[in-house]
């Protein structure tokens, strides 16, 4: 074990000084010789900036008005600052139920409760090192973005070591999930729940009826799952989400609400009860819920402006004006060099002055949302600029939301939950003949556009088509059928005078685009097998 721990990074957590001196005596007997110490949940974020760590030891509670271990960890995880193979261990004095169910959404690998002594840190330890050795070339593999491998590695573990088979099958659906690869993670799921009934299994087993579609029968296995285990939090979040796709949005808010006093701590589910809410008009609620998520997420790396935003919308139905500037003045600081905060913030701003009837504030405002939104590059904020687009209607500036729809049409022509959505936007309008005339002639545009393209990938003007989508990418960097396409034309070059690293970063960037808007899109997992082909063939030389 010694000689294991040696050649191990360790970072301790805790904002004692005699706990953290103890710890590293204690890590160095058991063999740890690299042990680095942070006295603050933001210090450790700092160390683990610059520093891979394999071992985190982290106290749960790091003083009041702080990032506190649960934070930490979510941050980790949320920014990928540690690997697969690393461990992150919770420590804790603390066993209050909303502590501990907070933590559990992350999952560290063990908890300890204090005080620890050494025998038991080696043995936990111990433990949980021998459960992740074997995954770091699958690690490698996916951080390649070579999914493909990764399974591969995955079924060749579970033949070799069939002890750890349930975590290869494990991390074999979620990149089976990940990739849309629907089928296998179900047949994983199924043989895993043959064996003996686990709760990520048949949780599994819901999400792909979700993601196909099924949404009854994700809803029958999410209800089962919490009926069995109460505190599974990640299945009220799973069936509040079908819940909301089959138009039960009061019923979504109730189970939602329902995790919150199991698990008062997660910042994301305040936000989405504070959205569903305003959804069916409950303004009370969603105005509470935003108010937790401003509050919680003072130190969390998923604060983001959407509960200042939602906030000040839930205030203007309360004729609360001053407040909701106010709410909004904070977020400008709290989020000051963000562009996509600052958007938002100025479109929220810009709908309390209209609302106010304060017009000439509203336009100074609207005007600054508008010049954030053309200086963007890259993703198209949809819901922002609907918001946008609908301020710029009701202050009698048609041409500006008209412009403003016909982009996140042309982004998104082949998406119908945003086609209705824009439809919706134009008959609130009341330009609902002329919005239906803009979204069928912005759709052909795009079909044009897409198909002049394929037809140079077709007669093999390869060069001319990789320029061609790149600026078609560029202009549309939301449009998963560009994007895909963008990906086609340089692997079919690649394919055929070789790869080049330039080549390879630009298909990862066009292939992820596709994967975040649509990872069951049948085109995306041909490109994937495509890629994979050739770049795990092929030696890298210059095109």
């Amino acid at each position: 074990m010694s000689n294991d721990l040696k050649n191990k990074k360790f970072l301790i957590v805790d904002d004692f000084l005699t706990f953290r001196q103890a710890m590293k005596q204690m890590l160095v007997s058991i063999g740890g010789n690299d042990i680095d110490t942070a006295d603050s949940g933001e210090n450790a974020i700092r160390e683990m900036e610059m520093k891979s760590y394999d071992i985190i030891l982290c106290d749960y509670n790091l003083g009041t008005g702080k990032k506190d271990g649960q934070q930490v960890l979510e941050e980790t995880k949320h920014r990928n600052l540690v690997k697969y193979s690393s461990i992150f261990i919770m420590l804790t004095a603390e066993n209050t139920m909303p502590m501990v169910m907070g933590a559990v959404e992350y999952q560290p690998d063990d908890y300890l409760i204090k005080p620890i002594s050494k025998e038991v840190l080696r043995s936990r330890i111990e433990r949980v090192l021998k459960k992740k050795a074997d995954f770091e070339d699958i690690e490698k593999a996916i951080d390649n973005k070579e999914y493909m491998s990764a399974i591969a590695l995955c079924d060749e573990r579970v033949t070799k070591n069939p002890g750890n088979m349930l975590e290869y099958l494990r991390l074999k659906s979620n990149l089976c999930l990940t990739i849309g690869r629907y089928d296998d993670a179900t047949e994983v799921f199924e043989m895993v729940l043959s064996m003996r009934e686990i709760p990520w299994a048949r949780m599994g087993l819901g999400k792909v009826h979700f993601f196909t579609g099924g949404y009854l029968k994700a809803k029958e296995i999410f209800q089962s799952i919490i009926e069995e285990n109460r505190t599974f939090m990640e299945a009220y979040d799973w069936l509040a989400k079908t819940l909301h796709e089959l138009g039960s949005l009061e019923e979504a808010q109730k189970i939602l609400l329902r995790a919150t006093e199991i698990s008062p701590k997660a910042i994301v589910r305040h936000q989405k009860i504070g959205k569903i809410s305003q959804e069916i008009n409950d303004h009370d609620t969603a105005e509470e819920a935003f108010r937790s998520a401003i509050d919680i997420g003072k130190h969390s790396c998923f604060k983001s402006p959407v509960e200042y935003a939602g906030l000040a919308k839930s205030l203007l139905k309360k004729d609360s004006p001053e407040e909701e500037l106010s709410v909004l003045g904070t977020a400008r600081n709290e989020f000051r060099g963000n562009r996509d905060a600052l958007l938002q913030t100025a479109v929220t701003e810009g709908i309390v002055y209209k609302e106010t009837n304060r017009e000439e504030e509203a336009r100074k405002v609207i005007d600054e949302a508008a010049k954030i939104l053309n200086g963007m590059s890259g993703t198209i904020p949809v819901e922002a600029t609907m918001d946008l687009a609908k301020v710029c209607f009701d202050m009698g500036d048609k041409e500006t939301g008209t412009k403003l729809m016909r982009d996140i049409v042309r982004n998104n022509h082949d998406n119908e939950q945003v086609i209705n959505m824009v439809q919706d936007v134009f008959t609130d309008a009341t330009l609902e003949d002329e919005g239906q005339k803009i979204i069928s002639s912005t759709r052909e545009e795009i079909i044009r556009l897409n198909n002049k393209g394929v037809r140079l990938v077709e007669d093999e003007k390869y060069e001319e088509a990789i320029e061609y989508f790149k600026k078609a990418a560029g202009g549309l960097p939301d449009n998963k059928i560009i994007n895909a396409n963008a990906a086609h034309a340089l692997l079919i070059y690649m394919d055929k005078k070789g790869t080049n690293d330039q080549y390879i970063y630009q298909v990862l960037q066009y292939l992820e685009k596709v994967k975040m808007i649509d990872p069951s899109d049948e085109k995306y997992q041909k490109l994937l097998n495509l890629y994979e082909k050739i770049t795990t063939s092929k030696t890298h030389q210059g095109a």
